[in-house]
């Protein structure tokens, strides 16, 4: 079942307050990067930093964005400056705006990367779990990968049918078809959704309601 608008703005709201409270001078979470284009971004960090962060083109230097574009984990941002050195000058200018450590955390599911920063000090355990639920909840509410994904009716209605637990004769029955049909329409989605098994591909269908 789709996330309707509604529900998917108050289940965001949730997790993104959850991660003001693990904050000291705000955040920053880019979901379902492809390459250094996330398909969500949300930012609580002044204004003053952002606007200095897109003037100095940081992007492209942003250590938290390398470290998550190349790992996962969580690291502190006295870490990441040890990992890239070059960064040092990022971190001395994000500090003039208040931004003296911090920690990020980057995940990879579904083939795509979501990296989330926080100012303050060391994550306790709790504040990572914290971290860590709200980023995967976020990628999963953000990055649908079904929604590049275009199934016909006729598809949809084979996977209906699989899902309501009828075999391949009985779906070719009920709709009219040859079975080489049923099959044939049943290896499309497989492929549209790289399934590898059709239990795998009505965890997909149903996972992501394209039915």
């Amino acid at each position: 079942m789709r996330v309707d608008y509604n529900m998917r703005s108050d289940i965001r709201g949730i997790l993104l307050r959850s991660l003001d409270e693990i904050s000291e001078s705000g955040y920053s979470i880019g979901v379902g990067f492809d390459g250094v284009e996330p398909v969500f971004v949300h930012s609580t960090y002044a204004q003053r930093w952002v606007d200095r962060y897109v003037d100095q083109a940081y992007l492209l230097a942003d250590p938290t964005i390398q470290f998550g574009l190349s790992s996962t984990g969580w690291v502190t941002w006295k870490e990441l400056e040890r990992l890239f050195p070059s960064s040092r000058t990022f971190f001395e200018d994000a500090a003039n705006y208040g931004l003296v450590h911090g920690n990020t955390l980057a995940i990879s599911a579904d083939g795509r990367v979501s990296v989330l920063s926080c100012s303050g000090p060391e994550w306790s355990n709790e504040e990572l779990r914290i971290a860590r639920a709200a980023l995967y909840a976020l990628h999963a509410l953000e990055y649908e990968p079904s929604n590049s994904i275009t199934l016909t009716a006729p598809v949809k209605d084979v996977l209906r049918m699989m899902c309501n637990g009828c075999k391949d004769q009985e779906i070719a029955e009920n709709l009219g078809v040859k079975l080489e049909t049923v099959r044939a329409r049943r290896r499309t989605a497989m492929q549209a959704l790289e399934a590898k098994t059709s239990a795998q591909l009505i965890s997909q269908v149903i996972k992501f309601g394209l039915i």
